[in-house]
C-alpha cells in the first residue's frame, strides 16, 4: 500500500514489535511531529520485495531536524526517478512506474546499531548473522566505525564473533534472536533487519526480505548433522582424514545399495548420493543426513525404521521430508524388500565371514609391509586394502540396522512390562563382556597387574603382542593423524605406568574388569530372551567390526606415514606429519608426480588454527553446497548455564557423586581416576580412561554409542545426549549423576 518498507513497519508496529514512532507521508507534505530529530526514508512500491530489494537506490537521511523535514522529503520523493533507480529497473527488466511514499521516523540516538540477517546470506540457513557497531546505523553502513559480527547457530544456541570488541552481551544477542523469530512470524523467513540499541532497549528500524533466498526450497537444502559421526571424528579432522572418510563412506554405501537394490537404473541414479554421504565443514566431519534419508527410504517398513534409526544414532532434530519419497515400482520394491530381509537374516553369518577375511588380509599386510618401501610399492599396498576390504565392508551397515531394529523392539516390549524401560534395556544389554572393544583395556590392565611377576623379556614380548593385536586402538583412532600405540609405543608404556601407580586401585579395577557377569533371564518371556540375544549378537559384531575398522585405518596410517617420509626426503614437505594436511587426491598425485606443497600446507595450518576457535555446531543447513568459514579473527563465547539440574539419556545404571572433570581435548587428559568425566563425545580409545573413572556424561550419543556400551561393561554410570553440558558443568564442580534415570545435579560449584 505504502511501499515495502513502510508496509512492513506498519505490520510490525501493529504486532507489538518495538518500532520507533513514525509517520508515513504520501502527499509530499512535511508532517507536524513532536520529536526534534528524525530519520527520513523513501518507501517505494517496487522495493523490499521478495526478489527485488532496490537497496540503496532511493534516498535516506538521518538526523534531520524538524525545520529541514520538507527539504529531505522532497529529495526522497524525487529519488523515485533518479538515474540509479532507472538503471536498476532496466537491469532487472522491470517495466514499472515507481510510486513513492516517505517514512518520517523518530531518530534514535543509538549507543550502537546494526543489521541482523535471520539466515546467513552466504547460504547458511540456520545461522543468524548480527553485525553491530557503535553509534547510529549510518556509521555502520558507511564503515565509519569498527564493527563486530556475531554468527549464531539456531539449532545449538551457540555463537561466536568476529571483531576486536565484544559489543553485545549474551542476553542482548538472545533478545535480538527472539525478536527476529517474532518478525519472521509476521513477515516470513529470510529477513534483513535493521536495529538500534539505546540505554539497553532494542528498536527495530526496518525489515525486508533477503532477496538472494527468493527461490529457496527447504526440501532441497543440504543438511549436515554430526550425530554419531562425532564419536568417531571428534573435534578437528585434518584434510587427509576428511578425504579418506569421504571415500570410504562412498564405497561402503555404494556396496550396500548394490547388495539390496541391485544393478540398474536405481543404482545409477543414486551415484551422486553415494559421493555425498559425509562432508567436512570448518575442519569437522558431518553426515549429509538428507542423503541418508534418501537411502533409508528404499527399505521396507521405512516409516517405522527411521524413528528407530534416529534414536539409536542420537539424532536430535528428527524432522525430515516425509512427503518426498523415492519412486520405485511395486515389482522392484518387492525385489528390494526380499533382498534386504535376506541380508538382515544372514547378517550374523556374514559378519563372521567378514571378520575371517579381515584377519587374513591384516596378516598378509604386516608380512609384506616394511620400512623404506617406494611410493609405487606403498600405493600397491593401499590398492589391496581398498579392493579386498573396503568393497565388502557394507555388511557392517546391515548389522547396524539389525542391531538398531532389535534394540528398538526390545525397548518396545520392555515398556509394556516395566515402568523403568530404559533402565531395564540397559540392564539387558549389559553382560556382553567378551565384546572386542573391551579386550584392549582388559588385556592392558591384566598386563599392568602382572608386570611385577614378569621378567624383562617376558614383559617386552607381551608389549609386542599387545601392539600387534591392539596397537591401533587409541584416542581418536579413526583420524589418520592421531598417534596410536603402534606408531608411538611410548604412549602404551605411559598408560601402563599410570595404572601401576596405585596398586590398590589397580587390584580393584583388575578384579572388576576380569569378571564375566551376564543378565539373568529367568522369568522373562521367550520373546524378550530371544530379542536380548539378538541385540547382544548385533552389538558384539558391531564392536568387532569397529575394532577391525581401527586396524584398517592403522594399515592406511602406516602407508601414509611412509609416504610422508618419502615426501620429506624428496624436499616436498617440511615434516612427515605435514602429509595429513594434504587432501586425499593430492597425496596420490604427489606420490605419482612430485610437487612442492610447503606453501599450501602452511596456508592450511593457518586455516585450522582459525577452525579451532569456532564452536562445534551439531547441525549446519546450507542452501546449496557446503563451505567452510574464512575469518581474519575469531573470538569464541562460552555461554554459561545457571541451572544445576540436567537431563540426558540413561545408558548405564548406578548413582555416582564425584568431582567433575570437563575434557575439551582428550590428548591433554592425564588423570581420570575417581572423576566423573564430562565430554562432548567419546570414541573407542576412551575405554582406557573410563576404566578408572567414577562415571561419564556426554553431550552427544545414544543408547548404542561407545560411551553407553563400554560404561555398561566396565560398570560405571553413564548418561549421554545432555544438551550443552560442556558449558553447564565446570571442572571441579561436585556432581551427582543417576545412570538409571539420566538425571544430573550439580551439588557444589567450584569456588
Amino acid at each position: 500500500m505504502y511501499g515495502g518498507k513502510a508496509d512492513n513497519l506498519v505490520l510490525m508496529r501493529d504486532k507489538g514489535i518495538p518500532v520507533p514512532e513514525f509517520v508515513i507521508v504520501t502527499d509530499g507534505k512535511a508532517p507536524d511531529v513532536s520529536w526534534e530529530m528524525s530519520s527520513v526514508r523513501s518507501s517505494a512500491d517496487v522495493e523490499d520485495g521478495v526478489s527485488d530489494s532496490f537497496a540503496g537506490q532511493f534516498d535516506t537521511y538521518l538526523n534531520v531536524a524538524r525545520k529541514d523535514l520538507q527539504e529531505k522529503i522532497d529529495l526522497c520523493m524525487a529519488s523515485a526517478s533518479n538515474a540509479g533507480a532507472a538503471e536498476y529497473l532496466k537491469q532487472r527488466e522491470l517495466d514499472k512506474d515507481v510510486k513513492m511514499s516517505v517514512i518520517v521516523q523518530k531518530m534514535i540516538d543509538a549507543d550502537c546499531s546494526g543489521v541482523m540477517f535471520t539466515s546467513n546470506p552466504q547460504g547458511i540457513m540456520n545461522e543468524c548473522v548480527i553485525t553491530v557497531g557503535k553509534g547510529t546505523g549510518d556509521n555502520v553502513v558507511a564503515d565509519k566505525t569498527d564493527t563486530t559480527s556475531y554468527y549464531y547457530n539456531t539449532n545449538d544456541d551457540l555463537y561466536y564473533y568476529e571483531g576486536e570488541k565484544d559489543l553485545l552481551s549474551s542476553e542482548k544477542i538472545h533478545e535480538l534472536i527472539a525478536l527476529g523469530e517474532k518478525i519472521k512470524e509476521i513477515l516470513g523467513d529470510y529477513l534483513d533487519i535493521e536495529f538500534s540499541i539505546r540505554d539497553g532497549r532494542i528498536y527495530i528500524l526496518q525489515a525486508r526480505k533477503i532477496t538472494t533466498f527468493s527461490a529457496a526450497d527447504p526440501s532441497s537444502f543440504l543438511i549436515l548433522d554430526n550425530s554419531n559421526i562425532v564419536e568417531s571424528y571428534p573435534n578437528l579432522s585434518l584434510p587427509l582424514t576428511c578425504g579418506f572418510v569421504g571415500f570410504v563412506y562412498s564405497g561402503v554405501f555404494e556396496g550396500l545399495c548394490r547388495r539390496i537394490i541391485g544393478e540398474g537404473k536405481y543404482l545409477d541414479g543414486l551415484k551422486p548420493v553415494f559421493g555425498n554421504m559425509v562432508g567436512n565443514v570448518n575442519g569437522r566431519m558431518y553426515y549429509k543426513i538428507s542423503n541418508w534419508y534418501t537411502l533409508i527410504k528404499f527399505l521396507p517398513f521405512r516409516k517405522k525404521i527411521i524413528p528407530v534409526w534416529q534414536e539409536m544414532l542420537g539424532v536430535k532434530n528428527k524432522s525430515y521430508d516425509e512427503k518426498r519419497d523415492v519412486k520405485v515400482s511395486f515389482f522392484d520394491r518387492m525385489k528390494i524388500n526380499k533382498r534386504i530381509i535376506s541380508a538382515f537374516r544372514n547378517s550374523p553369518k556374514e559378519m563372521e565371514k567378514l571378520n575371517e577375511e579381515f584377519i587374513r588380509i591384516n596378516d598378509e599386510f604386516y608380512k609384506s609391509y616394511h620400512e623404506g618401501m617406494s611410493n609405487d610399492e606403498l600405493l600397491a599396498q593401499y590398492a589391496v586394502i581398498e579392493k579386498k576390504l573396503l568393497a565388502c565392508w557394507d555388511i557392517t551397515l546391515i548389522n547396524d540396522l539389525y542391531t538398531f531394529v532389535h534394540t528398538g523392539l526390545l525397548k518396545h516390549f520392555l515398556r509394556k512390562k516395566y515402568d523403568d524401560a530404559d533402565d531395564k534395556t540397559n540392564e539387558f544389554l549389559s553382560g556382553i563382556t567378551n565384546i572386542e572393544s573391551l579386550k584392549p583395556v582388559r588385556t592392558m590392565i591384566d598386563l599392568a597387574h602382572s608386570r611385577k611377576g614378569l621378567s624383562g623379556d617376558e614383559f617386552k614380548k607381551r608389549i609386542d603382542d599387545y601392539i600387534k593385536l591392539y596397537g591401533d586402538r587409541n584416542l581418536e583412532e579413526l583420524k589418520l593423524e592421531s598417534p596410536t600405540f603402534r606408531t608411538n609405543p611410548e604412549l602404551l608404556m605411559k598408560k601402563i605406568d599410570e595404572y601401576c601407580e596405585d596398586e590398590a586401585k589397580l587390584e580393584e579395577i583388575h578384579k572388576n574388569i576380569m569378571k564375566d557377569d551376564g543378565r539373568d533371564m529367568t522369568g522373562e518371556s521367550r520373546r524378550i530372551r530371544k530379542l536380548a540375544a539378538k541385540c547382544s549378537a548385533g552389538i558384539s559384531n558391531r564392536e568387532i567390526s569397529r575394532l577391525n575398522r581401527s586396524r584398517i585405518y592403522g594399515m592406511v596410517r602406516e602407508i601414509v606415514l611412509s609416504l610422508g617420509k618419502n615426501f620429506c626426503k624428496a624436499g616436498l614437505l617440511d615434516e612427515v606429519h605435514d602429509v595429513f594436511y594434504l587432501t586425499y587426491d593430492e597425496m596420490f598425485a604427489m606420490a605419482k608426480e612430485p610437487f612442492d606443497a610447503k606453501e599450501r600446507i602452511e596456508q592450511r595450518k593457518n586455516e585450522y588454527r582459525m577452525y579451532k576457535c569456532l564452536p562445534a555446531f551439531s547441525r549446519i543447513i546450507f542452501e546449496k553446497k557446503e563451505f567452510s568459514k574464512h575469518h581474519v579473527s575469531v573470538n569464541s563465547h562460552k555461554m554459561a548455564e545457571q541451572t544445576g539440574v540436567m537431563q540426558g539419556v540413561p545408558c548405564s545404571g548406578g548413582v555416582s557423586e564425584a568431582e567433575a572433570l570437563v575434557v575439551e581435548d582428550i590428548s591433554m587428559l592425564e588423570d581420570s581416576k575417581d572423576k566423573i568425566l564430562v565430554t562432548k563425545m567419546t570414541d573407542p580409545g576412551w575405554v582406557f580412561y573410563l576404566a578408572s573413572a567414577k562415571g561419564v556424561i556426554s553431550q552427544k550419543g545414544s543408547i548404542l554409542s561407545h560411551t553407553a556400551i563400554i560404561s555398561r561393561e566396565i560398570g560405571i554410570p553413564s548418561i549421554v545426549g545432555v544438551a550443552n553440558v560442556m558449558n553447564r558443568i565446570n571442572t571441579g564442580d561436585i556432581v551427582r549423576m543417576d545412570g538409571g534415570s539420566g538425571r544430573i545435579e550439580i551439588i557444589k560449584r567450584k569456588v
